[in-house]
């Protein structure tokens, strides 16, 4: 899912990459690992234990997240220690953040229409000047005096 300036970000999220990637965040067990790679990069055993799960199952979801690039690998003595990519998290909150806005924009929309709308439907009833009175008569009710007071 790497970025490119001119792409919109529908594109990249209808991408065969980001198919990689979304695929490899569709499983429990490797947002689990992910996850616990996030608070301390290690080897495929030491996950294993902290998570509960084999060492084969969590070599397999390593695999499938480095493969997608989420995780990287790199030798460290006789041992394969891996690490999330920030840079790679970083971009897909970016692209799920540009959808995100895109709908917080669609949504202010529909909300002015709708504001414009009552306005200008409370113009033809001319209910502006009597809502103003409605509303000071229910204030002074509050208050124990006016009109609406109770005796």
């Amino acid at each position: 899912m790497s970025s490119r300036k001119d792409e919109v970000p529908h594109d990249r999220l209808l991408s065969e990459e980001a198919d990689g990637v979304f695929g490899a965040l569709a499983d429990r067990t490797r947002r689990r690992v992910l996850v616990r790679l996030a608070d301390r990069p290690d080897d495929a055993g030491a996950v294993a234990r902290d998570l509960g799960v084999s060492r084969q199952a969590v070599a397999k979801h390593l695999r499938i997240l480095t493969d997608s690039g989420l995780v990287h690998a790199r030798p460290h003595h006789r041992r394969q220690v891996h690490a999330v990519r920030p840079d790679r998290i970083r971009e897909i909150s970016d692209l799920l953040g540009a959808v995100s806005r895109g709908w917080d924009r669609r949504l202010a929309q529909v909300r002015e229409r709708a504001e414009r709308l009552d306005r200008a439907e409370a113009a033809e009833r001319g209910e502006g000047a009597a809502s103003d009175e409605r509303g000071d008569v229910a204030e002074s009710a509050e208050r124990g005096s006016g009109p609406g007071a109770p005796r």
